[in-house]
């Protein structure tokens, strides 16, 4: 929020954008989404299909609670967890709102000179401009699907995550 205004998109990452490196790796963050990233401080980690996934460090740390209590009695989740923190950096944006990004982790993904910027709600997904593909109908149909179950069963998330599990 700017000056106190009360701003309803506040933690919400929404549109796409492409965005050139410069010499030292680094990016314009969009202007609306720097304070959603809760104070400017965000966490890079890896993400499946060739793609990198930006979090708010209050998401991140959150996620991090919950899963810590499995983990000590979990060898695969604790292999997950060093997996996860050799392979994660922490990103802030500067005074002019640019983001340093990993030159390790952007060769991983095939990202060259552009990286495509992608709003997905609660985080940002990078990748390369020519990975992101919208999905297709059939992709979207099970996507709206998705989010129709937990706004038919928002009452009992419980029993929805359940049933997602196999439960």
């Amino acid at each position: 929020m700017k000056n106190g205004e009360n701003n309803a998109f506040q933690g919400l990452f929404l549109n796409e954008f492409d965005r050139q490196l410069d010499s030292q790796c680094r990016i314009s963050f969009p202007s609306e989404w720097r304070d959603n990233s809760g104070g400017g401080d965000l966490v890079m980690i890896p993400a499946r299909d060739r793609a990198l996934v930006m979090l708010p460090l209050a998401t991140f740390l959150e996620f991090v609670g919950k899963a810590k209590q499995f983990a000590i009695a979990n060898p695969t989740l604790q292999l997950a967890f060093a997996y996860l923190g050799a392979n994660s950096r922490q990103c802030s944006c500067d005074k002019q709102g640019r983001i340093a990004l990993d030159r390790k982790m952007l060769d991983k993904i095939g990202v060259e000179n552009t990286v495509k910027l992608i709003g997905a709600l609660t985080h940002v997904r990078i990748c390369a401009p020519g990975s992101w593909q919208t999905p297709d109908s059939d992709d979207m149909n099970r996507c709206l699907d998705e989010i129709q179950k937990i706004s038919d069963d928002s009452g009992n998330l419980a029993a929805l995550l359940g049933g997602i599990m196999g439960k």
